[in-house]
């Protein structure tokens, strides 16, 4: 899961510009921030979760225990 989450905060960085010129979320923070701001707003979410996917992929966080 871990991965994944990684994965996609890559490919979004990635495709940054295309999130926010055409989804409504994207377009929110265009709205709201400006569009220079809201590169720097999605920069700073994509970098949280991307670090929260790595620490799932490597363990040091661990959601499930049994």
């Amino acid at each position: 899961m871990g991965i994944a989450i990684v994965v996609a905060c890559l490919l979004l960085w990635f495709r940054e510009s295309w999130f926010l010129a055409n989804t409504g979320k994207g377009q929110r923070l265009v709205q709201r921030f400006g569009m220079a701001q809201a590169t720097l707003v999605l920069r700073a979410i994509l970098l949280g979760f991307g670090l929260l996917g790595g620490m799932l992929a490597t363990g040091i966080i661990r959601p499930i225990q049994w």
